[in-house]
């Protein structure tokens, strides 16, 4: 299995685009999950990890070059925005949109070259990089169970948790309660509403945090999952509140990725229709000495991409909207129309650190077992370091109260990881904002 993977590695590292490297590691699958259940068998904290990594480096090896200025893909984007505005949410079937989309991806995938690769990283090597406090826990699915490799203190532990059987009706329920406690936030429905939320959590907790909980203790962690777990509210764990942890892509990425220099500058964009974004801005943008806010009809794609270009930190309250069969077409709503996954490969650069607060865009479509893609892993994938984001649907009320709290401790140099679990426990708010990538 890891022979086969390796030729397959070498064939993807010519391709720089997220979605084509994505869409090739299905020709991977069966060696991948073969590759994985034996690992878990052999119950050794190397082999686990080794193959941890093998699952996710497939699509996370190439370092990709910006590619350059694309009028003709630009066009596309253009049109495609006006086909989204006039139609409801099966927009991508009507056979126009359905003609410029496969172009918009044929041009994408062959206009994003490989600068170069990443090595995989050990076990080993993970140990030495890990900072004293820190714990690393990675998990994986092979198919029915999932395993958990935890680091810490210079030494690995494996650990078997529950199986997807336990998971995928508490995960169900849970996003089910989420929606409704979003909208209802007072009276006695409410607190009938709580304790279900409250009883969905304990379940998943118990399976998946419970049984590592002994070895990390109060460290701060870095988590690497499965794309199957990608929809898990973290961050509304009892025991992950006021916890600085990041979910990191891989232990590969998050070691290379954590020792780059921080950018200066910071940029907000106002979406339309959004409650309190304008307030949520406002407030956030006060706890640095200079920021550059577009708002209203300032808000274009167009002055969005230019911000993000020239900025260290970059926040966008706006409605989002995460499609399922092509998540490069999942957006975030501006004053002239969606800003696609795919209109983020054509800005010169990204920020470090992107702040989402939109509903839905956190979320990512599992095009394998292993390998999640949705907005967040877009930006990241980008070169952007962290991207603080929530998988769920949250309220605006307690987004606008947690995201300015954080830019509080973004301000005064806190990683983000550290200034997000740092504004949750000053302001009480139990969301499901949680940082992605190298949070610190």
């Amino acid at each position: 299995a890891a022979a086969g993977l390796d030729e397959l590695a070498g064939w993807q590292a010519a391709f720089g685009s997220l979605d084509l490297a994505t869409a090739l590691i299905v020709h991977g699958k069966g060696l991948i999950f073969a590759g994985l259940q034996s690992a878990a068998r052999s119950g050794r904290a190397d082999v686990v990890f080794e193959w941890s990594e093998r699952a996710r480096h497939l699509s996370q090896q190439v370092v990709p070059l910006r590619p350059p200025p694309d009028a003709r893909l630009a066009a596309d984007l253009a049109a495609l925005r006006q086909l989204r505005s006039e139609s409801g949410a099966d927009w991508l079937s009507q056979p126009r949109a359905a003609e410029l989309s496969e172009r918009v991806r044929r041009r994408q995938w062959a206009a994003t070259r490989a600068a170069g690769t990443r090595e995989r990283i050990s076990l080993e090597a993970l140990r030495d990089e890990l900072p004293s406090g820190t714990a690393f826990v990675t998990y994986i699915f092979d198919g029915t169970d999932f395993t958990a490799v935890v680091v810490v203190d210079g030494a690995a532990h494996v650990v078997r948790l529950g199986g997807w059987a336990q998971v995928r009706p508490a995960l169900a329920r849970l996003r089910a309660d989420l929606d409704v406690a979003a909208s209802v936030r007072s009276g006695p429905l409410a607190s009938v509403i709580q304790r279900t939320l409250d009883e969905s959590l304990a379940t998943l907790s118990s399976v998946l945090l419970g049984p590592v909980l002994g070895r990390i203790g109060d460290r701060r962690v870095v988590l690497t999952v499965p794309g199957i777990l990608g929809g898990i509210p973290w961050a509304m764990f009892p025991a992950m509140v006021g916890r600085a942890f990041t979910i990191a892509t891989s232990a590969t990425e998050w070691v290379t990725d954590r020792s780059h220099a921080t950018m200066p500058g910071t940029g907000f964009v106002v979406g339309p229709r959004v409650p309190r974004a304008g307030e949520e801005v406002a407030r956030a943008s006060s706890a640095w000495a200079e920021a550059h806010v577009l708002s209203g009809e300032r808000a274009t794609i167009d002055a969005t991409t230019r911000l993000a270009s020239g900025v260290g930190t970059l926040h966008i309250a706006a409605h989002g909207r995460h499609t399922v069969e092509n998540p490069l077409f999942s957006g975030l709503e501006l004053a002239d129309g969606t800003l696609f996954g795919y209109d983020i490969d054509l800005m010169p650069e990204v920020p470090q650190t992107v702040v989402l607060s939109a509903c839905e865009v956190g979320r990512s479509s599992v095009r394998w077992g292993e390998e999640a893609i949705g907005m967040t892993r877009i930006w990241l994938h980008a070169g952007s370091r962290c991207v603080i984001a929530s998988p769920v649907v949250v309220a605006d009320d307690d987004a606008c109260e947690l995201l300015a709290a954080t830019h509080e401790g973004l301000a005064r140099g806190d990683t983000p990881a550290d200034a997000l679990a740092a504004a949750a426990e000053r302001t009480g708010v139990v969301a499901p904002f949680q940082a992605h990538g190298s949070g610190f």
